[in-house]
């Protein structure tokens, strides 16, 4: 019985550093897509084949046009009504984590300038586990794994449109919410949860369409950002708001969720899926939208620099703890 103990221990120990080295290496290879993305981008606008107005209208053509069909498109994922069970965990589970990022985001940059405060606060409310966090789930729980991530993303793509970006706006309240609860993205979410609820099946030639172009969303914002970081100075980056946004993005939050569900009695995947998509940096809209709305985008871009680099070992970490 010891023997069998044993060997039994073994092989999950085995098990385990075979999953931690196919993440480890799904993670490393999308983070040098991601920055490939950024130095061509980076190489563009140094060649000036882009100026600034080109880049600037670059933004709007993706928070208008490329991001909200790549939103609608992550609501094609197949949906049975046996999962509501464990569809409604996650739901609740996204939304604690959704309040604890509000709440972080308001506490933490208090007395920092208007134009950094405004991306910061973005930051961390929204993370980038739409587009990193799906091959890092993939990576540990398969094909069902991105299921659950799918779902955890609706509140928080619900609350990135909404009150993530009515950090950036400075009208008035009616002003403010009748923009937020028109934006484009937003309105791909209300389409998306209706596509997934009804189960209606869009026409071919129009489903291939919103694929095709939500597929051009990530490079083309990622090209984006490399111009913007092509146009940044380094120095005021690295201060301390910096460094304070890198803790809570990429520890404290992912840590309250660990320790939080960690007391509750629901499967290790669900678990998972929370505290990665909870540690990932800062996504690309932080740039794009602090570009459009007149807040530091320099800064902004900054941020996912910094962020994205530190998660290279923040994230395996939290990899680690969850598998």
């Amino acid at each position: 019985m010891y023997v069998y103990v044993a060997k039994n221990q073994q092989n999950i120990w085995f098990t385990g550093v075979k999953h931690t080295k196919m993440v480890l290496k799904n993670m490393i290879q999308m983070q040098i897509v991601m920055f490939l993305f950024m130095m061509i981008g980076y190489i563009i606008r140094k060649k000036s084949l882009f100026s600034e107005q080109g880049r600037k209208d670059l933004v709007n053509f993706c928070l208008y046009v490329t991001l909200p069909f790549n939103i609608f498109a992550s609501f094609f994922i197949e949906w049975e009504w046996g999962m509501i069970k464990s569809f409604i965990f996650v739901i609740l589970l996204s939304s604690s984590y959704c309040l604890i990022s509000v709440l972080s985001s308001i506490l933490f940059y208090r007395r920092v300038e208007d134009g950094k405060r405004k991306p910061l606060r973005y930051g961390t409310i929204v993370s980038n586990g739409g587009f990193l966090g799906n091959p890092v789930i993939e990576g540990i729980y398969g094909s069902v794994g991105v299921f659950y991530a799918s779902v955890f993303m609706i509140p928080v793509r619900i609350v990135m449109w909404s009150v993530g970006t009515s950090c950036f706006m400075k009208e008035k309240e009616g002003n403010v919410l009748r923009k937020v609860a028109t934006h484009p993205c937003l309105l791909a979410v209300y389409f998306g949860m209706i596509v997934l609820l009804t189960g209606v099946s869009l026409p071919s030639p129009v489903q291939k369409v919103v694929t095709g172009i939500s597929m051009c969303n990530t490079p083309i914002s990622m090209m984006l950002v490399g111009m913007m970081l092509s146009e940044m100075k380094p120095k005021g980056i690295l201060d301390k708001s910096m460094m304070i946004y890198a803790g809570v993005r990429l520890m404290l939050i992912p840590a309250i969720l660990f320790v939080g569900t960690s007391f509750l009695t629901i499967p290790k995947l669900l678990q998972g899926v929370a505290v990665i998509i909870s540690g990932m940096p800062a996504p690309i809209t932080t740039a794009l939208l602090s570009a459009k709305y007149g807040a530091n985008e320099k800064y902004g871009t900054g941020m996912i620099f910094v962020s994205t680099i530190l998660s290279l070992f923040t994230l395996p970490f939290w990899c680690w703890m969850v598998s």
